[in-house]
């Protein structure tokens, strides 16, 4: 991995904790959680209209790239319920984990089925690494956790992750970057409005006035962080990407250590060593 790829990499993992802290001291509410995409689209929409504007040739002139679009917006519409509803049923020590660290293996699996990407011992043993780090920091809690459902929905925001992971990868290869996601945002949001004002029709326009600027503060922040990611995309394999990406869950241990005084456990102690050594692992892969 180039030393380009990786500092967006980093830079992408420090702002994706950011926001998904601030989804966390909201509880993961639906309408904060629709706003998110919305915010994005808009925010982006300047851009991607610039860069159309600009470019001597259609910005979406592939019909893989369209069906990339389509099917990462309704992905990304999903992992967004998803992770509201996981925030709103599971203990976040345990379920955060379980959501960023079980689709690392996975993604890079399905990188050098499907997209033909080479993963190297030295790699490989940093995935793995980092997987283990990830999912270890749950296990304390985990032993005690009884909701089920939460450990459910975790694994199905995982699972998102290593889908809409795979798409935009392939994706990005025929639409530039801030136009791919600003479409797929907006679609995202679109998707999700008739479900999100169906679950809280009553408080909707109550709970967007109260939770507006977490809801540009998310969306802001996941924009620039998946911005950055995907044009990490354009340079380096998936499953690496999405590997040192998870760095996120150590700078998120982090944030709770220091703002909210948790507790430096054993457990977390170890989760963060191994995702620092996975990253050293894939970094020099």
């Amino acid at each position: 991995m180039t030393g380009t790829v990786f500092a967006l990499v980093l830079l992408s993992s420090l702002l994706h904790a950011s926001w998904n802290f601030a989804a966390r001291k909201v509880q993961g509410n639906l309408v904060v959680m629709w706003l998110a995409p919305a915010v994005v689209g808009i925010v982006l929409a300047p851009f991607a209209l610039w860069l159309a504007y600009q470019s001597p040739t259609p910005v979406i002139a592939s019909s893989t790239g369209n069906i990339c679009i389509v099917v990462s917006g309704v992905v990304h519409a999903l992992y967004y319920l998803f992770l509201a509803h996981t925030y709103q049923h599971g203990e976040i020590s345990v379920v955060y984990p379980i959501a960023r660290g079980s689709g690392i293996a996975a993604t890079a699996l399905l990188g050098w089925m499907l997209l033909g990407e080479t993963v190297s011992l030295l790699g490989a043993a940093g995935v793995a690494a980092v997987s283990a780090g990830i999912l270890s920091m749950s296990v304390p809690s985990l032993r005690q956790h009884r909701n089920r459902r939460g450990i459910v929905l975790a694994l199905c925001v995982g699972a998102t992750i290593v889908t809409y992971s795979i798409v935009d990868k392939k994706g990005v290869e025929f639409v530039k970057p801030v136009v791919y996601l600003c479409i797929v945002e907006l679609l995202t949001a679109a998707l999700m409005f008739p479900y999100v004002y169906r679950k809280c029709r009553t408080e909707f326009v109550a709970t967007a006035k109260r939770y507006w600027r977490y809801g540009l503060g998310i969306g802001v922040f996941a924009a620039i962080s998946y911005l950055l990611i995907l044009y990490a995309f354009t340079m380096g394999p998936v499953g690496y990407i999405v590997a040192c990406r998870e760095i996120s869950v150590a700078f998120g241990a982090f944030l709770g250590i220091v703002i909210l005084k948790e507790r430096l456990t054993v457990a977390k102690s170890i989760a963060i060593v191994l995702i620092v050594i996975g990253l050293l692992l894939v970094k020099n892969a």
